[in-house]
């Protein structure tokens, strides 16, 4: 499960990801007791979360082929490529097949219900079943998807990613200041408390723009003061001085 140490905090969620991997990768304990993989799962959360990459360390750690599927084809081939996509996955099954960013598969933000995109996802799912396909599918708004796409017996398991706070934040921030140069004193504590609720993709900007910053005025060390700037201009919009 060594993939799932990519993944900074998030310790409780990390776990369901690892014990779905394990039964992705050895169904056979599983079956012994009469269970069954689940069919698909959710990730749920804002952008920057790291959705994908806990999808990527499910993935990883399956030693499933994978194939993923993303909006980056016009209307009609990706139609034609979401089918493709779970046929290649059924002709090398045991797979998986990830469907990234799943609900911006149409045009907009908006619910979508009736969608040819989502009606085909459904589709496939249904064909695959009992073909040893588990669907993984990254989504920024659950609520944006049909429920009949979403609901269990095709999606079994949900996991909503939300900002890291706490330990989680903690850990995330003293990741990234691992190999920064912050003047004595700057914690992780005190960056979690400035920055609570804010996504790891926030965290990450915010931190590496104060070393720009520090970097431009030829500093020796980033202080506090460039990252409360870094922090006024990412987050609030707020021009640099």
């Amino acid at each position: 499960m060594q993939a799932f140490n990519k993944i900074i905090g998030y310790e409780n969620v990390k776990k369901e990801l690892m014990r779905i991997a394990d039964i992705l990768k050895n169904p056979e304990h599983y079956k012994k007791l009469g269970a069954k993989a689940p069919k698909g799962l959710l990730p749920d959360g804002d952008p920057g979360m790291g959705k994908t990459l806990m999808a990527d360390a499910i993935i990883e750690s399956s030693g499933r082929k994978a194939f993923i599927c993303r909006k980056d084809k016009p209307n009609g081939s990706f139609v034609e490529h979401i089918a493709q996509t779970f046929e290649q996955a059924k002709k090398n099954a045991p797979s998986i097949v990830l469907l990234d960013d799943m609900d911006k598969f149409t045009n907009g933000d908006e619910r979508h219900p009736d969608a040819e995109e989502y009606v085909t996802v459904q589709s496939c799912i249904d064909e695959v079943r009992g073909k040893e396909v588990f669907v993984l599918a990254t989504v920024n708004n659950i609520r944006n998807l049909p429920r009949s796409l979403r609901r269990a017996g095709r999606f079994d398991r949900t996991i909503e990613v939300q900002a890291p706070r706490g330990r989680d934040a903690e850990a995330i921030i003293a990741h990234y200041l691992g190999n920064k140069k912050f003047v004595e004193g700057v914690d992780a504590k005190t960056i979690a408390r400035i920055m609570d609720g804010r996504s790891c993709a926030e965290l990450e900007t915010v931190i590496n723009e104060a070393g720009l910053y520090a970097g431009y005025e030829r500093a020796e060390y980033i202080t506090m003061d460039h990252f409360m700037e870094a922090c006024m201009r990412t987050i609030f919009d707020v021009a640099a001085k």
